[in-house]
C-alpha cells in the first residue's frame, strides 16, 4: 500500500481525514460490510472527492514506473485502474457490521441497525493507495477507514 500524506512546512499529517455531510443512507449490506450513501444534494462534497481522486490519478501517472512498474500508461489508463468511492450520487464505503453509531439522543447502536433513509455523518479516514491484482490486471483502491459515525443531524459538527 502507498502511504497517503500531507506535509506542509509546519505540519505532518500520516493518514488524511474527511468528515462528511449528513447523508441519506440508501442501504447497509452486512455481506460485504458496504455503506451505500445518497450525495445527490452535496455537489461540493462530491468536488472534493474527485478532486482527491484526480489528485491521486495525477500522481500515479507522474510517477507511474516508481509506483506501479509501468511506463507510458496514459492518464486515462492509470483513472481506469482506480475503483472509486463515489459512483454517480452514491458514496460506498466498507464499515464492519459491529462499528458503532454515535447517536445523539440515545446509546450507540451498530451500523447494521441502521435502516434506509436514515442520516449519517461519516469521518472517512484516507490511509494509502492498494493495489489490487483484478483478472483484468493491477486496479488501484482509495484505502479507507470510518473511525467515527453519528447518526441524525449532528448537531454542532
Amino acid at each position: 500500500m502507498a502511504q497517503l500524506s500531507y506535509k506542509d512546512h509546519s505540519i505532518d499529517l500520516n493518514d488524511v481525514c474527511l468528515l462528511t455531510p449528513v447523508l441519506r443512507v440508501i442501504d447497509y449490506q452486512p455481506e460485504t460490510s458496504r455503506l451505500r450513501l445518497d450525495v445527490s444534494d452535496h455537489y461540493h462534497f462530491q468536488v472534493k472527492l474527485n478532486t482527491l481522486y484526480e489528485y491521486l490519478i495525477s500522481t500515479f501517472y507522474v510517477h507511474q514506473h516508481g509506483f506501479l512498474q509501468m511506463k507510458h500508461k496514459t492518464m486515462d489508463a492509470i483513472r481506469q485502474m482506480f475503483y472509486f468511492l463515489v459512483d454517480g450520487p452514491v458514496l460506498s464505503l466498507y464499515i464492519y457490521p459491529t462499528t458503532l453509531v454515535r447517536q445523539e439522543s440515545a446509546d450507540p447502536c451498530r451500523i447494521s441497525d441502521i435502516q434506509p433513509g436514515d442520516t449519517l455523518r461519516c469521518v472517512i479516514r484516507f490511509q494509502g493507495v492498494s493495489q489490487l491484482a483484478h483478472r483484468d490486471g493491477m486496479r488501484l483502491r482509495l484505502h479507507h477507514s470510518v473511525p467515527c459515525v453519528f447518526r441524525g443531524a449532528a448537531k454542532g459538527l
